[in-house]
C-alpha cells in the first residue's frame, strides 16, 4: 500500500512540475533544462548521501544497473521528456506518456516475472483508458502557449514514444537494485551518471547557450527549484514505491499525471475540461481503487 501511494504522490509532483516547466523548457531548451536541473539535484542532496553513503553501492551489479538505469532513463527518457514538451505541450505529452503503462507491464513480466494479478490487471487497464480519454477529449485553449504546438509534431511524437520506453526500461532495470539499497542514494547516483556524461558533451555541441541563458539567475533558480521538486522530490517517491511494489503497477499509478493535470489546468486558466474529460479521470480514479482495495 504505502508504495501505491508514493507512486500517486510522485504523479501528483510530476503534474505540477510539468505545467511549471513548459515555458522555462523553452527558455533554455531541452538539453540544457535537463542538465541544469541534475546539477541542482547534486548539491542540494549531497549532505544527505555524505552521511548515509555504503560500500555496497561499489557492488558491480548494482552499479552496472544504475548507470544503466541512467543512461536510458535520465540522458536518453528525460531529453526525450522536454523534446515533447517544449513542442507539444504539457496536456499531450501527459497523453503520450501513458505509453509507459504497457511498456512496463510487458518488460516486467518478461524480465522479472512480475505479472500483476488479474484485479490490478483490470484497475491498471481502467487507469490506461481513462487517462485517454480524458487527455483526448479535454477541451484545448485556444491561442494558448501551453496548448499551441511549436516545432515539427512528429519530432515531439517519436520523442514521446522513445520516452515512454525508456522510462519502462529504467524503472525494470532499478527493481532488482532496491532490494538491498537505500532509494535516495540510488537516485542520487543516478543522477550523477547522468550529469556527468550531460556535462561532458557540452564540449562537442556547438553554439549551446547553456551559459548564456543562465544569465537571468530567476528563470535559473526556478530550474533548479523544479528540478529538485520533480527529479529529487518526484523520482526518489517512484523508487521508494518501487521498491516496495509491482513495477507495472508502480508505473502505471504514477501515469495517472495526465490526471492531475486537467484540474489545475481548469483552475489556472479557468477553462472547463468537458464532461468527457472528467468521465475519463472518473474512470482512472475507478481503476485505482481497485488496485488499492485488490
Amino acid at each position: 500500500m504505502i508504495g501505491y501511494l508514493l507512486a500517486i504522490g510522485a504523479a501528483a509532483i510530476w503534474s505540477a512540475v510539468a505545467l511549471s516547466a513548459t515555458r522555462i523548457v523553452r527558455y533554455f531548451g531541452s538539453y540544457n533544462y535537463n542538465l541544469l536541473r541534475l546539477l541542482g539535484i547534486i548539491v542540494l542532496f549531497f549532505p544527505y548521501i555524505y552521511i548515509n553513503w555504503q560500500s555496497i553501492y561499489f557492488d558491480q551489479s548494482i552499479f552496472t544497473a544504475i548507470i544503466l538505469s541512467s543512461i536510458i532513463g535520465i540522458i536518453i527518457g528525460d531529453t526525450f521528456l522536454f523534446i515533447c514538451l517544449k513542442r507539444l505541450g504539457p496536456r499531450r505529452q501527459a497523453l503520450l506518456f501513458s505509453m509507459q503503462i504497457p511498456f512496463t507491464i510487458i518488460l516486467a513480466e518478461i524480465f522479472l516475472q512480475t505479472l500483476p494479478s488479474l484485479i490490478e490487471l483490470i484497475g491498471c487497464g481502467l487507469i490506461f483508458l481513462g487517462i485517454i480519454i480524458a487527455i483526448q477529449f479535454n477541451r484545448t485553449i485556444p491561442d494558448d502557449d501551453l496548448e499551441n504546438i511549436q516545432g515539427d509534431k512528429y519530432t515531439g511524437l517519436f520523442a514521446s514514444i522513445g520516452l515512454a520506453l525508456c522510462q519502462s526500461i529504467g524503472i525494470i532495470l532499478m527493481k532488482p537494485a532496491l532490494v538491498s539499497t537505500d532509494p535516495i542514494v540510488v537516485s542520487y547516483l543516478r543522477v550523477i551518471v547522468a550529469a556527468i556524461i550531460m556535462f561532458s558533451s557540452l564540449f562537442f555541441i556547438k553554439s549551446n547557450q547553456l551559459w548564456e541563458r543562465m544569465k537571468d539567475i530567476r528563470k535559473t533558480i526556478f530550474s533548479i527549484f523544479l528540478g529538485f521538486m520533480g527529479m529529487g522530490v518526484g523520482m526518489t517517491m517512484l523508487i521508494y514505491a518501487l521498491k516496495y511494489g509491482n513495477p507495472g503497477v508502480i508505473s502505471t499509478l504514477s501515469s495517472t499525471m495526465p490526471i492531475m493535470i486537467i484540474p489545475i489546468l481548469w483552475f489556472v486558466t479557468k477553462n472547463y475540461a468537458g464532461h468527457l474529460a472528467v468521465i475519463g479521470a472518473s474512470l482512472t480514479c475507478f481503476g485505482a481503487g481497485i488496485i488499492f482495495l485488490s
